[in-house]
Formats: structure tokens, C-alpha cells, sequence
């Protein structure tokens, strides 16, 4: 999922080493940080993968971000442009014309990373819609989220730049490899492996 992977990945971009003295670098961010990093990157696309949609959907604006101890809950607003809902009524495809709609969303990210592969794995869950929602939001939002939520995403750390370090007149790329990824509660931390290419 788009949005999950660059959600992470503006994340690290925007982390700082800790101690870069050490064979492991510590990055720590605490949640107001990361709300605030995530949201100067926004609005950010969402690809729904599904044919019950057709139109643009993005994530507009992030209202909060709590992290808990094995998850991270966000609040935010979703925005959809000329949107189409594809239904089926009497046994007759019908193609419903929304338009623009705003929808408020709730999701949690629960994380799972994989210390031999070297991937974080993350995982969305939408709770369902309560009695008291507007149905009209309701409707349009279900199908959205029960295409995205449940299903486990692999976050590619592949797109994060090296870290130049100057040697005289040598710059020496140093990439940073992930080699463990926690939450606790209102902290993300990340320890990362300096990997040095040599040159020739």
C-alpha cells in the first residue's frame, strides 16, 4: 500500500542518528514529531486496488497520531475526487455518481519486522463504521476500507539515500540497514546498521 510505505519512509528520511559513533545507529522519534513530519509530506495518494471505485482518493490531513506499545493509531481525513461507487441493484450494474466527498478516517498499524529479511511488514485495521456515523459516509468509505484493512504490506527501505560522509577530498556513501524497528508508548525507535561502499 502506497501510502503505508511512504508514511515510513518520510518517517526515516527525517529521523537523525542518535550516536553515529557506535556500530548501531539509533534513530528515535517521538509521535508529535512523526505526526508533524508525516504531515508536511501530505496530501499523499491511496491506491485502492479494487473495482468497486473509480476516482482519486488521497490522505489530506493527519488531525492525530498516538503510538502505542506494538501499534500506531491514526485520525485523518480522506479526500475523493470525482468519485464513481460501482454497485450492483436487482441484478443490474449501477454505476453511482458521488462527485467530491471529505471522509473522515480511524485506522491502526499494527508493525511486524522481520530481523532475516530485513523488511517491516505493516499491517492496517479499519474499525467498522458505529451506529451513530452518517450513513451516506459510511457507505462510500466501507468498500475503501475493506479492500486496504488486514492484509500485511511490506515496507522497501531500497528508496532511502545514502548518508554522505567526506574523507579529504572522497565522499563516501554510508547506507543505513535496518536491523530492528520497535514502538513503545508515544516513541518509534529504529536501530540501523552502517554499511560503507568502498571505493575504488
Amino acid at each position: 500500500m502506497v501510502l503505508v510505505m511512504t508514511f515510513f519512509l518520510v518517517f526515516l528520511s527525517g529521523g537523525k542518528p542518535a550516536d553515529a559513533g557506535t556500530q548501531a545507529v539509533t534513530i528515535t522519534m517521538p509521535a508529535e514529531i512523526l505526526r508533524q513530519t508525516i504531515s508536511d509530506s501530505l496530501p499523499l495518494p491511496i491506491e485502492t486496488q479494487n473495482h468497486y471505485m473509480e476516482g482519486s482518493i488521497v490522505f489530506e490531513s493527519l488531525e492525530k497520531l498516538q503510538i502505542n506499545e506494538k501499534s500506531i493509531f491514526l485520525q485523518g481525513v480522506v479526500l475523493g475526487r470525482d468519485i464513481v461507487m460501482n454497485t450492483k441493484i436487482a441484478g443490474q450494474n449501477i454505476k453511482m455518481e458521488l462527485g467530491n466527498v471529505k471522509l473522515p478516517v480511524t485506522c491502526e498499524l499494527f508493525l511486524r519486522f522481520d530481523k532475516q529479511q530485513k523488511i517491516l511488514f505493516v499491517t492496517p485495521v479499519f474499525p467498522e463504521a458505529g451506529k451513530n456515523d452518517n450513513v451516506d459516509s459510511s457507505d462510500i468509505l466501507q468498500p475503501l476500507l475493506s479492500s486496504l484493512g488486514g492484509k500485511e504490506y511490506p515496507v522497501s527501505f531500497d528508496s532511502m539515500e545514502p548518508f554522505l560522509f567526506k574523507v579529504g577530498s572522497r565522499n563516501i556513501p554510508v547506507r543505513l540497514v535496518p536491523d530492528d524497528i520497535q514502538t513503545m508508548k508515544g516513541t518509534m525507535v529504529i536501530k540501523m546498521v552502517p554499511r560503507v561502499s568502498k571505493s575504488h
